[in-house]
């Protein structure tokens, strides 16, 4: 036989039929015999130009719910974005954004612009402290709540005071409260010394006069000047004005300037040298004594004795000195109640004694003896309310 007639012989009457080509059928040989054939499709078609056969370059959807795979790459042949599994202690979740939420990217969770960044993301709050959902919400809520705290009004550490001249006095550091144009806790890096007259650490500062108390402020205007809670001696301010007590605030103002203190001057206009100590003592030394009443007959019946022009109006406790020319006891109550609150025996003639003494808040208070001799008082300093 030819090798025509032997291929003839092999292949069918119709040797081509499209199908699965993983299947086969019959077909009938030119001499009356059959052969099994295999259907052609795209697996068996040559694809010459892109290589392998054309099942390869055909897309089959996948309907696929999952993988097994623990990594899924994007971009696999540049520099590519992997999706990995690996270190989940449980099943993740990934969900598109809903209607009316944006797909948000790393510039977008780090822009501060308005909708994005903490406006974005969500916050895990179990406990139900805020009605915020969103970091962005959840923080103006801690703003106003810290905005309306009270528990630190008034607050005050520090800035006590101290004799440095005859024109200065040092400020401790420290940090207060101070309600102002800006309700902030201004504070101190270093001890201060603060120059007291409009020449001194602050123009707007009161000039010394003799026998004058003098209020050490906290200057609203030089701190808003200034921009900055830090203090420098140029934010105090020295004034004969008296603050008063503002509930509000919880100190001692006038207007927006709060009070830390207050110094006394001499007939010479200079700064009486004291001391402040325990229990916040304000005390003078034994050379600057103020004298509150000269040697005179004691009264023998209630009598005011005016320690206003001595002591600052955040004081109501004096403490005296007293020496009489001759034995004597005496008594001393708060202005308007014409009780003894203090009382004070001297067995001796010039022998000198102390006690402590309570005023009104006008720093009067009242005082008898029994024999009414010629006696001295000194206020040897006095005890400091709450600033």
């Amino acid at each position: 036989m030819t090798v025509l007639q032997i291929v003839k012989g092999l292949i069918g009457e119709e040797d081509v039929s499209w199908g699965d080509s993983d299947t086969t059928f019959s077909r009938q040989t030119h001499t009356g015999g059959s052969t099994t054939i295999h259907y052609i499709d795209s697996k068996s078609i040559p694809a010459n130009t892109l290589g392998g056969v054309i099942d390869t370059h055909l897309h089959t959807q996948n309907t696929d719910t999952g993988t097994t795979a623990t990594t899924f790459v994007i971009n696999s042949g540049g520099n590519s974005a992997t999706l990995s599994s690996a270190g989940l202690a449980g099943d993740r979740t990934y969900t598109f954004p809903l209607t009316a939420q944006a797909l948000a990217g790393a510039s977008n969770l780090a822009s501060t612009s308005a909708s994005y960044g903490a406006s974005m993301v969500g916050i895990q709050d179990s406990a139900g402290n805020f009605s915020s959902t969103t970091v962005e919400g959840a923080l103006g809520e801690l703003a106003v709540s810290v905005a309306g705290q009270t528990e630190f009004r008034g607050y005050k550490r520090g800035f006590k005071l101290g004799y440095s001249s005859t024109t200065a006095v040092t400020i401790s550091g420290g940090m207060w409260d101070h309600r102002g144009t800006t309700n902030q806790n201004v504070y101190t890096a270093s001890q201060l010394t603060f120059t007291l007259g409009s020449a001194g650490s602050n123009s707007g500062s009161t000039n010394l006069g003799a026998s004058e108390l003098h209020y050490i402020y906290i200057d609203d205007s030089a701190v808003v000047t200034a921009g900055t809670a830090l203090l420098t001696a140029s934010e105090f301010l020295n004034s004969t004005t008296a603050p008063a007590w503002s509930n509000t605030k919880c100190g001692w103002y006038s207007g927006n300037d709060r009070c830390v203190g207050a110094i006394l001057t001499t007939a010479a206009s200079a700064i009486v040298e004291f001391f402040v100590r325990s229990n916040n003592f304000y005390a003078y030394t034994a050379a600057t004594a103020i004298v509150a009443f000269s040697s005179a007959a004691a009264p023998t019946s209630y009598t005011n004795l005016d320690l206003s022009g001595v002591m600052p109006v955040f004081s109501t406790c004096a403490h005296l000195d007293l020496n009489p020319a001759t034995a004597d006891h005496y008594l001393f109550g708060i202005n308007g109640g014409h009780n003894a609150v203090t009382t004070l025996s001297i067995s001796g003639a010039n022998v000198w004694s102390s006690t402590d003494v309570y005023t009104d808040t006008a720093q009067i208070l009242e005082w008898d003896s029994m024999n009414g001799v010629v006696t001295v008082i000194l206020l040897r300093g006095f005890y400091i309310d709450e600033l």
